[in-house]
């Protein structure tokens, strides 16, 4: 009987911790990161975290073996996404549990928007005013068009300084990007307000922002 019992909760924590080691990489943790924003490929992941598409491949098929993301194929392309919403929620709570116990994770995002011409503003607040500011979304093309916040226009940050003469100077430029994880939003407003802008940087994403306003 007690034999039955140990083998039951062995078998359980040995799959279990098949997620566990879908997790134990910052590089898969950062490819699953990208996810939550949007399905991706394999080319767009490898670009996206800065390493090479064979690279990549192998982080892809370890998260895959973990069940963590899925697959589908459209035309020549493997596109990956996560396996579950729950994952994501996974993703954010690891995040917030970082934000929240090492310490280490502040200082470097202090250090971040300790910068010259960055300006933060936070998520309530962004909430409050957003409505009367001009809401910049700088992430891809492809994770704005999976979902953004209401009213924002969005320009790639790779494309902002050509796109600087569409941009407001008479109202204040909310900036946001993927969240706490992503150093865009802050590059991006330290680009507008050396520029002449009245921009702030929201580190925070499209997933909490929905979270609020729930």
């Amino acid at each position: 009987m007690f034999e039955q019992a140990v083998n039951y909760k062995n078998g359980l924590y040995e799959e279990l911790s098949k997620i566990g080691k879908g997790l134990s990489s910052d590089r898969r943790l950062e490819i699953l990161d990208l996810l939550t924003q949007a399905p991706k490929s394999v080319e767009t992941i490898a670009n996206g975290v800065g390493i090479s598409v064979a690279n990549a491949s192998r982080h892809l098929q370890i998260l895959k073996d973990s069940h963590l993301v899925k697959t589908k194929r459209k035309g020549n392309h493997i596109i990956y996404s996560l396996s579950s919403p729950k994952i994501s929620d996974l993703v954010h709570l690891l995040t917030d549990i970082g934000n929240s116990e090492l310490s280490d994770m502040k200082t470097i995002q202090d250090k971040s928007d300790a910068q010259d011409n960055v300006k933060t503003i936070s998520l309530k607040q962004a909430q409050e005013e957003y409505k009367n500011c001009f809401v910049l979304d700088v992430r891809p093309s492809d994770e704005y068009a999976a979902g953004h916040i209401q009213s924002a226009i969005n320009v790639p940050l790779e494309t902002l300084k050509e796109s600087m003469p569409k941009l407001p100077k008479d109202q204040k430029i909310i900036v946001y990007c993927r969240g706490r994880l992503c150093a865009n939003s802050n590059i991006a407003t330290q680009i507008l307000n050396r520029n002449g802008f009245d921009a702030v940087s929201l580190n925070s994403s499209y997933y909490y922002w929905n979270k609020i306003t729930e």
